[in-house]
Formats: C-alpha cells, sequence, structure tokens
C-alpha cells in the first residue's frame, strides 16, 4: 500500500488529507485535556505517518536509530506511567526536538552523521524554511483542484465574478450606511450582526476547527519538505561541479531517489534528498581539519594544574574531617554548600570545557609530546575528581541539615553524571580512538532518560522520612506538594509515624478528584489513578 502512495499520481493529496486526518486526532487528543497516555499514542501516529509518506527518503535504518526511537517511546511514555510536573515540562520540549532531529539523520534532505553539529542545523532548516516554503504549496493544490474541471471560460467567468465582488464592497459600505440612516429598523438588524458573529466565535467547534487546520497545514508542509526539500543556490553549484568532474557513468548517483523515477511527476517535480555533494564533497581531503598548537595547549594545562594542585591540597587538609561531620571554623552549613556548588561549575563550566578542547583539537608531535599531553589531561581529571567529590560531601552536608528537595536531588544527579563524563574523559585520553563527543551524546541522552525513570519523588519522600527518624524534624507541606508519584508512600508515612501529615493529603485527594472529574480516557495517567484509589482508602 506505501509503494502505491508512493507512485501514484496524487501522492500529494493523499498526503495533505491524511495530514489533515492526523490533526484531528491531535486535536481529539490534546485540546481541553491534560496530557496523558495521549502523548506516547500521538508520537508513535506521528511516526507512523512520516514513515507512510516519506518512506523513499529513509536511509538504511541502523541500531542507532532503534536506541533513539526506544528513548523517544521512554520518554513519552512518561506522561502516562508518572506525574513530575518538572519532567512534563521538560520533554514537553526535549521529545520533539529529539524526533525532528531523528527524521532529519533519517530522511533529511542532507546526508549527515547523528554525531555532526551540522544536524542540528538541517533539523532547524527542515522545521522552518523547508516547512513554509510548502504552504504555498498547498494553496496551489487547491487552486488546481477546484479549477481541474473547468474549462477556460469557466475559469474566466469564475474570475470576473470575484473582481465583480471585489468592486462591490465599497458600494456596498456606502449603500448600508445611507439606508440605516434611513430605516432605525434595518440600523437595529445592522446592530445585531457582530453579536451574531461573536456568538459564533466563542462556539466550542470553532477554536478546534482552528486547531485542526493549522495542525493540518504544519503536517503537511512538515512532511512535504523530506519529500520535495527546497535545494540552495550555492548546494546546485556544488552539485553541478561535483557531477562534472567526478560522476560516472556506470554508476547511479542517487540510490536513495530511485523509487521516484516510476512516477513521471514525482520524477519532474520532487529533489532527490541524498545528493553527492552531501556525502563526498562535505568529507573532502581537502579540506583541512582545525588543530590548535600543542605548545600552547600544554602550557594552559600546566598553569591551571598547578592551581588545581594547590587546590586540591588544601581540599584533603579538610575534605575527609568534613565528611564525618566536622566543618571549618567560622562555617556554616549553608556556605559550605554554596563554596561546593561554585566547585562544580567550575568543572562543569572550564574543566571540561578545556578536557574536549584538548581532546579534539589538539595532536601533540612526537612520543614526549604524547606523553606530557597525557599527563597533563590525567591530572586535570584527577584534580576535578577530588573537587567533584569535596562538592558532593559538602551538598551530603547541607541535605543532612536542612532536607531533600528536587534541586539537591538533580544536582547530585547532575555530579554522578560529571563522574562519568571524567571516567570518559580518562579513557580517551589512553584510548585515542574512543569517540568522545559520540560517547557524550549517548551518555547525555541515556542519563536523562534514566533520571525520568529513576523515581524522583519517591527517592526524596523516602529520604525525608528517613531523616525524620534521625532527627525528628520533618518539611510537612513540602512533602505533600511532591507529585503523585510518591503520594502511596506518604499515605503510609501519616497513617504509621506522621497523623499531622493526613490533613495535606486530604487538600491532595480533593485536587486529584477535581481533575479527574471529567477526564477523558487519553488523559489517564497511573501514577495519579493510583494515588486515587490509595488515599480513598
Amino acid at each position: 500500500m506505501i509503494d502505491k502512495i508512493m507512485s501514484s499520481p496524487q501522492r500529494a493529496f493523499i498526503t495533505l488529507t491524511s495530514a489533515f486526518l492526523l490533526a484531528i486526532v491531535h486535536q481529539y487528543l490534546f485540546y481541553d485535556f491534560h496530557i496523558g497516555v495521549s502523548y506516547p499514542i500521538f508520537v508513535i501516529l506521528f511516526y507512523c505517518f512520516m514513515y507512510t509518506f516519506a518512506k523513499d527518503r529513509m536511509r538504511a535504518l541502523t541500531i542507532f536509530d532503534a536506541w533513539i526511537a526506544a528513548v523517544i517511546l521512554l520518554l513519552s511514555l512518561t506522561y502516562l506511567l508518572f506525574d513530575n510536573v518538572l519532567f512534563q515540562v521538560l520533554n514537553f520540549m526535549v521529545i520533539p526536538g529529539l524526533i525532528m532531529m531523528h527524521l532529519t539523520y533519517v530522511m533529511g534532505r542532507k546526508k549527515r552523521a547523528w554525531w555532526e553539529i551540522g544536524l542540528i542545523g538541517t533539523a532547524i532548516d527542515h522545521a522552518l524554511p523547508q516547512t513554509i516554503r510548502h504552504w504555498g504549496t498547498i494553496g496551489s493544490m487547491m487552486v488546481q483542484a477546484g479549477g481541474r474541471k473547468m474549462d477556460k471560460t469557466q475559469k474566466a467567468v469564475v474570475l470576473k465574478v470575484l473582481i465583480g465582488l471585489l468592486a462591490s464592497v465599497p458600494m456596498l459600505l456606502v449603500v448600508l450606511t445611507l439606508l440605516s440612516s434611513a430605516d432605525g429598523i434595518f440600523n437595529e438588524y445592522l446592530s445585531g450582526f457582530p453579536e451574531w458573529l461573536d456568538q459564533i466565535a466563542v462556539t466550542p467547534m470553532l477554536p478546534r476547527i482552528i486547531w485542526i487546520i493549522v495542525a493540518g497545514v504544519l503536517f503537511f508542509s512538515y512532511v512535504w519538505g523530506y519529500v520535495h526539500p527546497m535545494q540552495y543556490e550555492a548546494e546546485k553549484r556544488e552539485n553541478a561541479h561535483w557531477k562534472n568532474s567526478t560522476a560516472s557513468p556506470l554508476t547511479p548517483l542517487h540510490p536513495a531517489a530511485e523509487p521516484l523515477t516510476s512516477n513521471p511527476d514525482s520524477e519532474r517535480k520532487i529533489t532527490p534528498a541524498f545528493t553527492p555533494v552531501d556525502s563526498r564533497i562535505q568529507t573532502s581531503p581537502d579540506s583541512e581539519p582545525f588543530r590548535l598548537d600543542p605548545v600552547i595547549t600544554g602550557t594552559i594545562l600546566t598553569v591551571m594544574n598547578s592551581v588545581y594542585i594547590l587546590f586540591v591540597l588544601v581540599q584533603f587538609s579538610y575534605l575527609f574531617g568534613t565528611g564525618e561531620g566536622h566543618l571549618p571554623v567560622d562555617l556554616s552549613y549553608a556556605e559550605y554548600a554554596r563554596n561546593g556548588f561554585t566547585e562544580l561549575i567550575l568543572v562543569t563550566s572550564l574543566n571540561f570545557l578545556m578536557l574536549v578542547v584538548v581532546l579534539q583539537y589538539t595532536h601533540a608531535k612526537g612520543k614526549k609530546g604524547v606523553i606530557v599531553q597525557q599527563a597533563l589531561l590525567l591530572i586535570l581529571v584527577c584534580c576535578s575528581a577530588v573537587m567533584l567529590s569535596s562538592a558532593f560531601v559538602r551538598l551530603n552536608l547541607y541535605e543532612q541539615a536542612y532536607g531533600y528537595t528536587y534541586i539537591r536531588f538533580l544536582v547530585h544527579a547532575f555530579m554522578i553524571f560529571l563522574a562519568l563524563l571524567l571516567v570518559i574523559a580518562a579513557l580517551r585520553i589512553r584510548c585515542t580512538k574512543l569517540p568522545l563527543i559520540r560517547c557524550y551524546i549517548v551518555l547525555g541522552l541515556t542519563a536523562y532518560t534514566v533520571i525520568n525513570y529513576i523515581g524522583m519523588d519517591i527517592r526524596i519522600a523516602e529520604l525525608n522520612i528517613e531523616r525524620y527518624h534521625q532527627t525528628g524534624s520533618i518539611d510537612a507541606a513540602y512533602l505533600a506538594s511532591l507529585s503523585a508519584d510518591a503520594l502511596p508512600l506518604l499515605q503510609d508515612f501519616a497513617e504509621n509515624d506522621y497523623p499531622e501529615l493526613k490533613t495535606n493529603l486530604v487538600e491532595r485527594k480533593k485536587y486529584l478528584d477535581l481533575h479527574a472529574d471529567g477526564a477523558a480516557w487519553f488523559s489517564f495517567n497511573a501514577a495519579r489513578y493510583r494515588a486515587r484509589l490509595e488515599l480513598s482508602e
């Protein structure tokens, strides 16, 4: 069936119709409802839509495609499984970005590797210029569809009628003004005409119709930007130069575009997605890669490492002492923790920047040069690890004194993430063939997915309850403000250890019941449903 659509002369109209059907589903799932199971359902439908109508633009799928698709699906399922507002807001921005990057990698007009920074620019190009360009395509299709069964005489009559309607507008305004002045009753009818329009504007169907039209236009324009991409003038010149100099008549230059040749109309109108310039000219051996002088970078590393070594020696003078609960004189918990966060910022903003830049853009000359550079980088990694450990200890002290919150939990998770980045950097120093940027991208997306599924609210509740058993102090209002993920645990805590929390939980149950009344099936959320059951008992 998909192959028939690809070769059909009505491919564009079938795609447009399907885009508006998808828009109808979109407004049905999301208009005036909470996001729940609707989000993963629509993500799957959108991928099916793109695969069906742009299949001939797809490159051969790899294990990376399966992995990134799994990441996108898992992140979309968080709207069904969890109720954390922070991650819902973040995922609302992250998931569309990942989908656009994935689709651009699979079927974009430029064939780019998934770790290339240029993939972001190509994704933006498909999301904006390529999409906006095809708004006019929809208008052209409508005009052609409307005038297809009309001969020249009928078209001329329609054109004259349109001209007459436009010419009658100023005359109509003058006549209506005179008639309304001459007859008061007629004037009242005319005065009620704007109120009638206002009543139409607030009807429930009009916003939905506008939603469907806008979404349908965007869906079609986006997919058609992959099917029929715009080729810029600079790329046309590069393509022509490449074909004239290196093209071989025995080798097909464009296997990705071969399915389009079965339809003469498609061959004439649709530009191939993958051109030779995309896959070959961009990796021309004549282009020299950017390199930094190893002497300059070695000098910078020596200076910075000297400061870091001194700082680490100072840290060791009291780091393990503070781990046992002893602070430096005249230093409060808050001050100590803030100093730790400053070190963390230093590690992320400076040390990792230097590590990545030196590892990616500096190549030492000679065996001694390589050994010196590796030694300097290892010292930088070790010093960063010590500073990260110091910040970790300080944050532990702060949490023992003031409790556990979202921000403190996320900072802890970020520290663990930085530690993993340090390990990868240390491996890269020794194993020069290790792809650093690719490892960072994979680790970053994997870590973000894991933090979505780790159950942050439940863990925060557990740690605060454990702190209550040790110290007797707890912030009940903050615990009650946690998402529905933690409410079953808080219900048990209120029943067995802290009855004062019941009042807060009763208010949460009223809020959940209020938003559950009248909610459709596609707004279903497992965490909220489970919390309502627990609180009802």
